[in-house]
């Protein structure tokens, strides 16, 4: 039984751990060179539909992982 409470515990503190990571602000530098953060910024534009449709597939599998986290703790 006791393991089985550490086993919840330390799901919780990796679940929490998870949330924090992704909610995280990205921090871009700026190159200094204008021609090359003028193509960086062309190139994260042209991929801007990939990278959203990347982003909710993530999302939607951390909202089903949190899910199943707690209705482990909870079980």
């Amino acid at each position: 039984m006791d393991g089985h409470l550490a086993l919840k515990i330390f799901a919780g503190l990796m679940g929490i751990a998870a949330v924090w990571l992704d909610f995280r602000p990205n921090k871009r530098k700026k190159n200094a060179d204008p021609v090359i953060a003028e193509a960086d910024e062309r190139e994260r534009h042209s991929w801007r539909y990939p990278r959203r449709v990347v982003r909710m597939i993530q999302f939607l599998l951390g909202v089903w992982l949190l899910w199943q986290l707690i209705r482990f703790i909870l079980a």
